[in-house]
């Protein structure tokens, strides 16, 4: 293996390969795997950065301790999910949050809200006019939101739910895909960039007076909010209101726009493989446990794999970083975990641009060769409650539907803001009953 001063590195300039990796992160990947290797130094607008795609490398780094590597979005996204988001710390900070966090998100905390996302999975696919088009982001789109509105915020009142739903959609919005690529026009004197401040500073506002109007309230709704008010750190103390807003936005934007991506790319890809569609429908028809069903996760799991809905995850070396007997992160380096170019590796993925559920049937993945939701000390904290609304969802609409592309074809995959998602949203036409 090569040492960093020898790997090689692209010759184009920062601005361009900003914008070509940005826009096209896989045809960016596979290009330079081709001519390149697995790893390479590419000069970017955020600097110069490993970009890494070798599962040796990515075992290693998600293998790490908190204190070796911090996390590139304490850069890239501290002004949307603000600088306490535990998306954004590092070190024994990160830790104390996550183990906060933690517990609302999984076991039989996330389990209470199962019945919940049902009933809001239940409304949403019962809306559905047989013979009617729509499109498939918009519908999962909104059943996330009202997800996160009830569950996360305890928003049950409808006109409450609908303002918030309002400023969620406002600040969502006004965050384009350039302010990602490009962090150089995040200047409050460029119209579009104070447009998003306006936005995210309402949202904020809205939120800090939910947190205050509940700390005084002596009951509790059953959300993620109440949660967190009433978690305690290891040594009693509890997070203060600024603390609680920004651990909401992070779970409003990690697990809002996200998951409506993936279901909307769950139906596309049932669209495209009426065989695979019936098997699903057979399974969900001999089982009340959805989410355990082994063919639906084995799905859902390919549908992350093929069409990757981060591209990647960024990681600065605290101090020298090995990432084989041979290379290693200098202290202050940046390198760029490519989940686009691990899942499109052929000698993990045969035939990788194949979409066939099974290789999850056929063998267990290590959690450093399929990485849809990150990995190590920062993966994904909600990525079981992803995972539930998506078998949830995407079972109710089988059961319930059957659909088809209208435009014959799947979408484009195009930058949203830090997702990729479908350039069109999925159009489809629900089939008229038999």
């Amino acid at each position: 293996m090569p040492t960093y001063e020898q790997l090689p590195h692209t010759r184009a300039p920062a601005v361009i390969t900003s914008l070509e990796y940005g826009f096209a992160p896989r045809s960016f990947m596979e290009r330079r795997r081709h001519s390149l290797g697995r790893a390479f130094v590419a000069h970017g607008l955020y600097g110069p950065g490993i970009f890494t795609a070798d599962p040796e490398h990515i075992r290693r780094l998600f293998a790490a301790d908190s204190d070796a590597l911090s996390t590139s979005s304490a850069v890239s996204i501290v002004e949307v999910v603000g600088d306490r988001s535990v998306l954004v710390t590092s070190g024994p900070p990160h830790k104390r949050q996550r183990k906060l966090l933690a517990p609302p998100l999984h076991g039989a905390r996330l389990r209470e809200f199962s019945a919940a996302i049902q009933r809001i999975a239940d409304k949403h696919v019962a809306t559905l006019v047989p013979g009617g088009k729509l499109r498939a982001l918009g519908l999962t789109t909104k059943f996330t939101l009202d997800v996160i509105v009830q569950t996360v915020f305890g928003a049950s009142e409808e006109d409450e739910a609908r303002v918030l739903r309002g400023l969620i959609h406002e600040m969502v919005r006004s965050f384009p895909p350039l302010f990602v690529i490009v962090p150089q026009l995040r200047q409050s004197w460029f119209p579009p960039w104070a447009r998003f401040l306006s936005a995210r500073k309402s949202f904020r506002d809205w939120t800090l007076a939910k947190i205050r109007n509940a700390r005084r309230s002596p009951e509790r709704s059953a959300s993620v909010m109440s949660l967190l008010l009433d978690a305690r750190y290891d040594d009693a103390s509890e997070m203060d209101d600024d603390e609680i807003c920004d651990q909401l936005v992070t779970l409003l934007l990690a697990g809002h726009e996200t998951t409506a991506i993936t279901l909307a790319n769950c139906m596309a890809r049932v669209c495209q493989h009426p065989d695979i569609a019936q098997g699903l429908r057979d399974e969900l028809a001999s089982t009340d446990d959805v989410v355990r069903a082994p063919y639906l996760s084995a799905f859902i799991d390919e549908t992350l794999r093929l069409d990757v809905v981060v591209p990647d995850v960024g990681r600065i070396a605290n101090r020298d970083f090995a990432l084989d007997e041979q290379l290693s992160l200098r202290k202050g380096q940046l390198v760029v975990i490519s989940i686009e170019g691990l899942h499109m590796d052929p000698e993990l993925y045969p035939d990788p641009h194949t979409f066939r559920p099974e290789r999850f049937l056929a063998r267990k993945f290590a959690p450093h060769e399929f990485v849809a939701f990150g990995g190590g000390v920062r993966r994904c904290i909600g990525a079981a409650f992803s995972d539930l609304e998506t078998k949830l969802m995407l079972a109710s609409l089988l059961r319930a539907h059957r659909w088809q592309l209208t435009r014959g074809k799947l979408d484009r995959r195009v930058r949203r803001n830090v997702t990729m998602g479908p350039q069109h949203g999925v159009p489809i036409r629900i089939a008229k009953e038999r």
